[in-house]
Parts: C-alpha cells; structure tokens; sequence
C-alpha cells in the first residue's frame, strides 16, 4: 500500500522537495515530484515544504467513520496531544461527541516501553542501544545504516504494545485507532494491521476535517479526562529527553551515557558516528521531528509554533502524579512477547558508475571539469556526483542543476541581445538605461558604459516610455523618426510589471523607407509617363479620326454626284 505521494494535479515542478530531503526519496517523472518507496522514511518533511499543499497521504478515516456504525471504537491518543491542543480535555470531549467509545493515552503503552527498554538494558550491558520508539528512525537506519540495525531495541513502540492491551481489554469487537501527529505511524501500522493489532491510524489534521465535516467545534465541548491516563514516565515521550528521564536509573546501573537526538540530520550524523565506532557505551534517544514528537508533520499548520507546544505540555505534565502505572498492566509484559521485534535489513545500495559513466553525464550538466563541480546543493543533492547518480538511476534530470541552467539562459539571451538585427533597450521604471545591445549603441552612436544607470533622454525622447507606464498599454508597431540620427524606426515597447522594468525594440525601417520612397517615385514618374503617352495617343487617334471623316464626307459627295448623273444619262435614253 502506497502510503504518501503528490497530487500530480497541484505539483509545480519548483524541487523544493526535493532540496529538503535528506535521503532523496524523491523522483521527477515527467516534471511530477513522485516519492519512491523503497528509499522513503515517511518523515513527512517534503510534504511540509511544499508549497502547493500537494500531499496525498493515505487515511483510514472513512474506515473509522463506517466503524463507528457497528463496533466499539476506541482511540489511542497520543500523548503529544496535550501541548498540541490549548484544552486537551475539551478534545476528548470532541472525540466523545462525534461517537468514539473510549478514549486512553498511548503513554499508557509507553510506560510499559520505559519497563521494557530498562529491563533490556540490564539484560545486555555495555551494548549500544537506540530507542525503537520512531518509526522513521527505524526505516532510516534499516535503509542506510544498517550496520547498526542490531543497536535498535527489538521493542514494540507505545503505539502498538498499547494497541495489544486495547484488544485484550475491550475485546474482539473493538476497533482501535491511533491518533496522533505522525505520517510514519501510518507505515508502521500496514504490517500491525494485516495481524489484528491495530485497525486504524488517523492524524490530528485528518481529526480536524473530520470536525469540520460534523460542524463540531472543539471549544464548545464539554472537558472530559481520558478514559485511561498515564503518568509522567509515559506522557514525557513526546518531548526531547522524554524517553531518557524515564531510564535514568537503567543507565546509571549500566554506567551509560544518555543522548537525546532529534532532527533528521542530526539523527544520520550520530549513526554515521556509531556505525564508525567512534562512539560507544551510549543510549540514544532519537527522534526524526525537530523538537521530538510535539513537533510532527502532521499537526494543522495554523496550529500554535512548537515552543507554544512545549510549553503547555510540560504545563500538563507536571500537574500529572509522580508514578507510573506500569503495575496496572505489568502481569501483559511476558504474554506480550516484547522482545520478539525483528529489524530486517532494507538498505538501499546506490549504483557504482564507471568513471566515463560518470563524465558522460555530467557532460549533460554543463561539468566538464572539476572545476565546474560546484557542489553547491542547490539541486538537493550534495554534490554533482551524487546528481549524476540520481539522473543514472532516472530520479532526476540534468536541468535539474541551477548553474547550469542559469549558464545556458545567459548563453542563450546573451547570443539574442547580442545579435539580434534589432535595436534593444532596456529601462527601469524611472527610465533609466539598464542595457541596450551592440545595434542600438551603434544606432545612436554611444557606448553602454557612457549611458548606463542614466536617463533615457540622453538618447531619445522618454514621452513613449512614461505613455506605456502611466496608460498601461504597450506600443506596437509604430513608426517614428529620428531626424538627427538619420533613422526610421518601428517602434515596440513593453511594460513587465512584475520586475518593473520597461522593454524597447525598435526595428530599423530607414533603408526599408528609403526604398519604398524611390519605389512611391517610381509609380508617381511611372504614372506621369504614362499619361503623356495615353495623351499622344489620344490625340493620334483623334487626328486620325479627324482625317478619316474628311475623306469620308469627300466619298459621300463623290457618289451623290456620281448617283445623279446616272440617273439623268437614264432619263435621257428614255
């Protein structure tokens, strides 16, 4: 089951998942971030980062609402709730209204942890020893530093040995849920469930939708004490050196030094520190969640910061008894099994490139030396080898690389301002010269250097430019001349708003005008000697007519005459 991804519909290709993930779980497909699963730790980080909001992570939630239909749900709230919620007993009051049956603390669970991790301790001196406690410190080590798996205590977290007690003790028609400001408690859960420990594991984002949806407000509830509470052991968890104050005297006895980690890279840099034998004798408490757990990805966004969080919790705490309550269920310890949890080794191996493997694609990133590796992370990969790694293995891509693509650009845009057979001018709201390419310097005979940072009156009129800025309407295409330049230009200028600037490109229509004017000319002489022709033509024509209606009239006179004297030569003869 796939636990997390990104909506591809709200992905906007910007990487900053990909910057911020320590372990590089994530891939781009098709410019689509896309986690891949068997490298991810469920920290949840990219999915704080994002800053389109892009997070599909799978929930139970429509699970637990059909639940509530037909079987007793119960709730194992975390006991981070208290420095999360402002009334954490007004919260209970709100799970309570929307039906659950019964609702304890998983510190419950993890006094029981504490018993365990002393007791095993005792069992193994001298032994390293890392609580179990957070799922993602679990994968992390088991993927990349495996060498030291063995250092995990085989204990089941407060989660599940909780979730164990809620079955034994409500029955097989109990439905139990785990809410909780953890993303990784989903993925621990997947193998839990297939088993029967654990139905359901819901976060406190989800339990906020879910009462909107019943139009529940948390702070119309009624305070209501959870149906089990732990003591100080067990509810400290969720803070840093929460799960050491509890095993003060284990470690005395086994004369251990105690150290609380929290942070992803601080968690890699003490395992890289135990995996090379530089430390020893230790007991590390670690914690991917800057601040411990109270600090979880998935606690709503507008909550209060983690330092308010803090506050409040350790408020809570101390109004707490000073006991544990691990004798209530002290006799579960051995049906539970609790030292049986096995951490298999799934570590990922990064591929080994031939050094012309390597080269040829770091060719593609614009590396063509060492010089050019610039391991300057902004891709999110530490250096440009560890890039190329990821472009090997198809987890990313070449244009990835912000200096090189950024040289590329520059290349291209230098090659345009550079060549382009137009004049380009660029200013800045106060129309001053910021830039103007080799065509224009040459156009208006003047020199960047001379003119940058200063007006652009120094070279033409600023009337068209203010027009643009004030009418917020560009100009296209219109002619203008520059008689003391001896130029024609078609004028085209453009306000950017968004980087204030003011864009100009002016073509230049001089010998195209030129050339038009002799053509306009040539039509007009052309037309001119024309006329003259159809003029002499036309009085040809009329002399010739003139002349052939004379001998015309003459044949007419001729034949009349002709005509008569036949007649009369007829009477006669008559």
């Amino acid at each position: 089951m796939k636990i997390m991804d990104f909506y591809p519909a709200n992905c906007k290709n910007c990487y900053k998942c990909v910057r911020n993930c320590p372990v590089k779980a994530i891939r781009i497909v098709n410019d689509q971030a896309e986690i891949i699963e068997d490298k991810c730790i469920g920290c949840g980080r990219c999915f704080n980062v994002c800053p389109q909001n892009a997070r599909n992570i799978h929930s139970d939630l429509d699970n637990v609402r059909e639940a509530l239909k037909r079987k007793k749900v119960v709730v194992s709230i975390a006991p981070s709730y208290r420095g999360i919620y402002p009334n954490y007993k007004k919260l209970i009051g709100a799970l309570k209204t929307l039906g659950i049956d019964k609702v304890e603390e998983t510190a419950v669970g993890a006094e029981l942890v504490t018993s365990l991790y002393g007791k095993y301790m005792e069992d193994n001196p001298g032994k390293n020893v890392i609580t179990s406690c957070c799922p993602s410190v679990n994968l992390l080590i088991r993927r990349y530093f495996s060498e030291i798996r063995d250092s995990i205590i085989p204990v089941d977290t407060p989660m599940i040995i909780h979730s164990k007690l809620l079955k034994e003790k409500y029955g097989d028609n109990a439905y139990v849920v785990f809410l909780g400001p953890c993303i990784s408690k989903k993925i621990e859960a997947c193998g839990y469930q297939k088993q029967g420990i654990i139905d359901a594991v819901i976060s406190f984002e989800e339990l906020e939708g879910w009462l909107r949806d019943e139009d529940i407000n948390i702070d119309d509830c009624d305070e209501i004490m959870p149906d089990m509470e732990a003591g100080r052991t067990g509810s400290r968890y969720p803070l840093e050196r929460g799960i050491l104050s509890g095993l003060e005297k284990s470690l005395a006895k086994n004369a251990m030094t105690p150290i609380s980690v929290n942070g992803l890279e601080n968690c890699m840099m003490i395992f890289e520190a135990l995996r090379d034998g530089e430390i020893e004798n230790i007991c590390i408490e670690a914690n991917v969640c800057s601040g411990g757990c109270i600090g979880g990805p998935a606690v709503p966004k507008d909550f209060d910061n983690i330092y308010k969080r803090k506050i409040r919790a350790m408020n809570s705490i101390d109004e707490l008894e000073n006991e544990n309550i691990e004798d209530t269920y002290l006799e579960n310890i051995e049906r539970l099994r609790p030292y049986d949890r096995i951490f298999t080794r799934k570590k990922y191996e990064p591929p080994v490139l031939e050094e012309e493997e390597m080269a040829e694609i770091l060719a593609r990133m614009g590396k063509y030396s060492k010089d050019d590796e610039l391991n300057c992370g902004a891709c999110g990969y530490d250096s440009c080898r560890d890039k190329a790694i990821a472009v090997y293995e198809g987890n990313s891509h070449p244009e990835m690389c912000i200096p090189y693509m950024r040289m590329q650009a520059e290349r291209l845009s230098n090659i345009i301002f550079e060549y382009s057979p137009n004049i380009l001018i660029l200013l800045d709201e106060d129309k001053n010269v910021l830039d103007i390419n080799p065509k224009g310097e040459k156009a208006f005979n003047v020199k960047l250097n001379n003119i940058k940072g200063k007006s652009i009156e120094m070279i033409m009129s600023s009337n068209d430019f203010d027009k643009v800025v004030e009418e917020g309407r560009n100009i296209i295409d219109k002619k203008i001349n520059f008689p003391n330049y001896g130029l024609k230009l078609k004028e085209n200028i453009i306000h950017i708003k968004e980087h204030k600037l003011i864009y100009g490109l002016f073509s230049n229509v001089t010998d195209e005008e030129k050339r038009n004017n002799e053509l306009a000319q040539l039509k007009f002489n052309t037309l001119d000697t024309v006329n003259t022709v159809i003029d002499r033509q036309m009085r040809v024509a009329q002399e010739i007519a003139g002349l052939l209606g004379e001998t015309t009239a003459e044949a007419k006179i001729a034949l009349l005459n002709l005509k008569k004297v036949v007649e009369n030569e007829e009477g006669e003869l008559k």
